[in-house]
C-alpha cells in the first residue's frame, strides 16, 4: 500500500511550508497591498522587483536557518527554539514576540474591519468580530484543520491574482520620472526581517524536514511562495502607477480599476479570510508555546478549550489597540519591530545560530 501524499517529500518540504508561511504572511503583511506600496513599490518599478528578490533571500536564509536548528533540537515551539539559539537571554525573544503579535492581530482586525466596511457598508466591529470567530474555531480544531484552511485559501488567493496580474499587463505604466522614495535593499530587508521574525511562530510547520538539505529546501520553497502574491500585486499596480501608491488600500483600488464589480467582491471575501488565516497562525504558535509550557509544568497539555482560549483574549487585546488605524499601525509599527528583530532573531539567527547548524557540533 502506497504511503499518503502528506508523507511525502513534496508535501512536507514544500507545500506545508509554503502554505503556512504564505497564509500568515500575506493577511497580516501584504494583503491589503499597503505593504506592497510602503516596502516594494515605493523603490519605483524595477526597484521594486529588487525589493522583492532581496525579501526572498532573506526570508530563505531566516527560515532554513530556523528549519535546521528546529529539526536539531526537535524544538518546534518558540520558547524551546529560542532557549536553543540565545540561552538565557531567550526571555527577551519573549517580550518582544508578545508585544509584536498583539501589534500584528491588531493590524489583522484593523484590516478585516476596513475591507469589509468599505466595499460592504459593513461596521468595523463586524470584520474585527468574524476575524475573532474563525480564530477561535480554528484554533478549536487544531493543527491538521489549521494547516488545511491555509492551503485553501492559498490556492485561491494565487489564482485570484494571477488573474489579476495578466489583466494588468496591457497596461504596465513605465514612466520616465518614477516616483521612488524607497532604496530597494533596505526596504526589501526591512520588510523582511520585520516579517521573519515571526518565523519561530511558525516553527510546526517544518516538521517535515528530516536533514539539514531538506530545511533549507523548506525554507526557500517557503520564501518563494510567500513573495509570489508580492509580485503579482506589484506588477498590477503598474497599471494604475504612481496614482495607486496613495491609496490606502492599493489593491482594492486596483482591482476596482481594472476588474469587474464580481471580481473586487470576491477579492474582499478571499482577503479577509487570509487576514484571519495570518490571526489563526500567530496564535496557533502562541498556543503551542502555551501548550509545551502546560506540559512541563503540569504534566498535561492543552485542552481545546483552552487553546481556543488564548485565541479569544489575544484577539480581543488586539481588537482594542486596532482603534489606533490601519495605516499608521503599519508605519509607526514597521519601524518598532524591525530594531526588535534584528537585535533578537536575525542577528542571533545569522551568527550563533549559523554556527550552530553548520558547525563542527552540526549532524
Amino acid at each position: 500500500m502506497s504511503a499518503p501524499f502528506t508523507s511525502s517529500l513534496l508535501y512536507r518540504a514544500a507545500l506545508l511550508p509554503a502554505s503556512v508561511f504564505l497564509a500568515v504572511i500575506f493577511g497580516g503583511s501584504y494583503g491589503s497591498g499597503q505593504e506592497v506600496v510602503q516596502f516594494v513599490s515605493a523603490a519605483g518599478p524595477v526597484g521594486g522587483y529588487w525589493a522583492l528578490l532581496v525579501i526572498v533571500l532573506v526570508w530563505g536564509l531566516l527560515l532554513g536557518l530556523s528549519f535546521e536548528l528546529a529539526r536539531r533540537f526537535n524544538a518546534y515551539e518558540y520558547a524551546g527554539f529560542m532557549r536553543a539559539l540565545l540561552n538565557k537571554g531567550w526571555f527577551a525573544y519573549e517580550c518582544v514576540i508578545l508585544v509584536s503579535m498583539v501589534l500584528v492581530l491588531a493590524i489583522c482586525a484593523a484590516g478585516a474591519g476596513t475591507v469589509l466596511g468599505e466595499h460592504f457598508g459593513a461596521s468595523v466591529w463586524l470584520g474585527s468580530l468574524a476575524l475573532l470567530a474563525i480564530a477561535v474555531t480554528l484554533n478549536y480544531c487544531g493543527r491538521k484543520a489549521v494547516e488545511r484552511s491555509m492551503m485553501a485559501c492559498v490556492v485561491v488567493l494565487l489564482a485570484m491574482l494571477s488573474l489579476l496580474c495578466v489583466h494588468a499587463l496591457p497596461q504596465l505604466s513605465w514612466p520616465d520620472a518614477q516616483a521612488e522614495t524607497a532604496n530597494p535593499l533596505l526596504s526589501g530587508a526591512q520588510y523582511a526581517i520585520v516579517n521573519g521574525g515571526f518565523i519561530p511562530l511558525l516553527l510546526y510547520c517544518g516538521r517535515g524536514a528530516r536533514s539539514r538539505a531538506q530545511a533549507f529546501a523548506a525554507g526557500f520553497c517557503a520564501a518563494g511562495a510567500a513573495a509570489i502574491p508580492g509580485l503579482l500585486l506589484h506588477t498590477s499596480f503598474l497599471a494604475g502607477y504612481p496614482e495607486a501608491l496613495g491609496q490606502n488600500l492599493p489593491a482594492y483600488w486596483t482591482i476596482g480599476q481594472l476588474m469587474p464589480p464580481i471580481f473586487l467582491s470576491l477579492y474582499v471575501i478571499v482577503l479577509f479570510l487570509m487576514i484571519t488565516q495570518t490571526a489563526v497562525g500567530m496564535v496557533h504558535g502562541l498556543a503551542a508555546r502555551m501548550d509545551g509550557l502546560s506540559v512541563r509544568r503540569r504534566r498535561r497539555g492543552l485542552g481545546k478549550a483552552e487553546q481556543a482560549g488564548i485565541a479569544a483574549l489575544m484577539i480581543c487585546g488586539a481588537m482594542l489597540l486596532a482603534e489606533i488605524g490601519f495605516v499608521t499601525l503599519i508605519a509607526q509599527g514597521y519601524d518598532l519591530l524591525v530594531v526588535l528583530f534584528i537585535a533578537v532573531f536575525a542577528v542571533p539567527l545569522l551568527t550563533r545560530g549559523a554556527w550552530l547548524a553548520f558547525g563542527k557540533s552540526a549532524a
